[in-house]
């Protein structure tokens, strides 16, 4: 068996080590995954010779010049926009509060995943060594039946890789399978409220609207299982959670399956050395031959059947023996198998969130036991990328002036304001549009939902109107028109939109009958010619008129419940202009009449 393996690995060694070599590699890549991108990008930027720099370099695009967007831009060239763009993603992911720091512990509380945790380096180690060792058993028991044609070290190779993607399609269905069973026990958590459900809506087993961690607190009122309902997605059947087995089944079909083909397997190949023992049985007697055969004494036939007797018993023994230990160890590797792949099932059962966003948020706090530390480390990793970003930005500068064909003023220029195109001018300057486009957005929606209070009123004043016609109420017809012509007065001839609704609606003024003056405005002429004869009294030097102001002031009842300087100075208008003021004031032209004559009555009397 050493022989076997010395010499697979002496002729393939180009092909083992860059296996293994990759494999250990892929394990600090998956834990730190993040860490690593940026790593990637950065290299990818400034690599000498292939980076994006040498590119951006032959390519600098043009000056961004002031905008309605920006008005104020700084002149970046699109190539150093771009390269900014790159580095703004991770710079911003550097730029928390404690708030967020709180909502993100909020978010994992409310889905009771606080205390999980992610498999760290030392775990995904183990779970790789135990892959390969998969993919070295499964090699040598697919070896003899694995490219037949070929050399016994091409089959081995080929045996070994088959081995391996059959060890790497196990350990990806392992990690879904523990993925399921850990969202099968959020869901039974769940279920476990059902006892306690509220009432009315608060009560269903159903999210109640999509939780991101900025807003992971809008939740605080509901109960304790929608919050989780909102943080993770289940499968439903009539409004409430199920679990899945689907994928639970498919692997477990999978690993029995594959388990017992191994066993078959090595089985077989047993079975097939078996036959060629008992085919030539002094190879295996020879050894243990009691009768020299070989040394040309001839035997007699007594002794000469003894001695082949003794072999053959000899040759079964040596054979029986070695197909139980063979099943035993057969049997001991499918176990084998079997519980590595249990065990990789059951640390992803034990590591690993359900939450939607959950992950995030550990990553963001796991390393933190206070905001004050998680605000220390965010501050200190901006500044890297914010140097990193500028270092960048600085090479792309300085090889675009040797390189550029541009010269006079405009090199002048380029080189006069280079020192303030730098990334923290950059960020500054994405934020301004940021806060202007947030401005803009919000004066849009303003003006939306103004347009839209508007047509709602349209439309109820028109469903009014509409049902006073069918009733015959011609006051509130008339009350209902005179209303809201005034307020449709004021939309702005010049708006497109509205001008056109408040044309359409102009239209129903054939709906709308005046009020004849006399029918309210005859009473009030009385009081006035009673005070306008107190007043000339009044101004006689007589005594005996003394009482007249009280008949004034008894009068005065039936005029202070009606306030006649409400609608301003009347008295500057004609008597055409009457309708039109109680137009623009929204009431009669009876009640602006009446306001009138009362008015000039208080001047005729100063």
């Amino acid at each position: 068996m050493l022989e076997i393996f010395r010499a697979f690995f002496t002729a393939y060694w180009y092909v083992i080590i860059p296996v293994v070599f990759t494999t250990l590699m892929a394990i600090p890549v998956i834990v730190y995954w993040s860490s690593f991108k940026y790593w990637w990008m950065n290299l990818r930027i400034r690599m000498p010779g292939f980076g994006r720099i040498r590119h951006w370099v032959k390519n600098p695009g043009t000056k961004e010049a002031p905008s309605e967007e920006n008005p104020k831009a700084l002149g970046f060239l699109s190539s150093e926009s771009e390269l900014c763009h790159f580095y703004e993603a991770y710079y911003r992911d550097h730029q928390p509060s404690e708030a967020a720091f709180h909502r993100n512990q909020d978010y994992l509380g409310k889905i009771h995943e606080d205390g999980r945790h992610e498999k760290g380096l030392g775990l995904w180690s183990l779970i790789i060594i135990l892959m390969l060792i998969e993919a070295t058993a499964f090699g040598f028991a697919l070896a003899p039946f694995a490219l037949t044609l070929a050399t016994p070290n091409t089959a081995m190779a080929g045996a070994f890789a088959i081995g391996l993607v059959i060890s790497i399609i196990g350990l990806f269905l392992s990690e879904f399978a523990g993925r399921v069973l850990y969202k099968n026990s959020v869901i039974d958590h769940i279920m476990s409220y059902q006892s306690l459900r509220r009432s009315g809506s608060e009560g269903d087993f159903t999210g109640k609207g999509v939780i991101t961690l900025d807003n992971t607190k809008s939740d605080s009122e509901l109960p304790e299982y929608q919050q989780m309902l909102n943080r993770v997605k289940v499968d439903k059947k009539d409004g409430m959670p199920i679990k899945s087995f689907g994928v639970l089944i498919g692997y477990g079909v999978f690993i029995i399956g594959l388990a017992a083909a191994a066993f078959w397997v090595r089985t077989e190949t047993l079975n097939a050395q078996e036959t060629d023992l008992i085919a030539n049985p002094p190879a295996i007697s020879q050894s243990a031959d009691d009768f020299p055969s070989n040394d040309g004494v001839p035997l007699p036939d007594d002794m000469q059947a003894m001695s082949d007797s003794a072999a053959g018993k000899s040759a079964q023994d040596q054979i029986d023996a070695l197909h139980r230990a063979s099943l035993v160890t057969f049997a001991v590797l499918s176990g084998l198998f079997i519980f590595i792949q249990a065990t990789s099932t059951y640390l992803a059962y034990i590591y690993g969130f359900a939450g939607i966003h959950s992950r995030r948020a550990w990553e963001l706090v796991h390393k933190f036991s206070s905001a004050d530390e998680y605000m220390r480390y965010h501050a200190r990793k901006a500044r890297s990328v914010a140097n990193d970003a500028q270092a960048s930005l600085g090479t792309l500068q300085g090889l675009q002036m040797k390189v550029f064909r541009i010269g006079g003023e405009d090199e002048t220029k380029l080189r006069e304001d280079l020192s303030s195109r730098n990334f923290k001018a950059f960020i500054n300057e994405e934020d301004d549009k940021a806060a202007r486009k947030g401005i803009k957005d919000g004066e849009a929606g303003t003006r939306t939902q103004a347009r839209q209070l508007i047509l709602n009123y349209l439309n109820q004043i028109m469903a009014d109107v509409n049902a006073a016609i069918k009733a015959g109420d011609d006051a509130k017809i008339n009350q209902l028109i005179a209303q809201a012509m005034p307020r449709l007065e004021q939309i702005d001839d010049k708006d497109p939109e509205l001008v056109g609704l408040k044309q359409s609606f102009n239209s129903l003024k054939i709906f709308y009958v005046a009020p004849a003056p006399a029918s309210t405005a005859a009473p009030a002429p009385a009081p006035v010619v009673a005070q306008v004869v107190a007043v000339t009294v009044e101004a006689a030097p007589a005594p005996v008129v003394a009482p007249a102001p009280a008949a004034a002031a008894a009068a005065a009842p039936s005029t202070t419940s009606f306030d006649h300087n409400a609608f301003g100075d009347l008295t500057a208008f004609d008597e055409d202009d009457i309708d039109y003021v109680a137009n623009k004031k929204g009431v009669d032209a009876a009640t602006i009449r009446r306001a009138r004559k009362l008015q000039m009555l208080d001047k005729q009397e100063v």
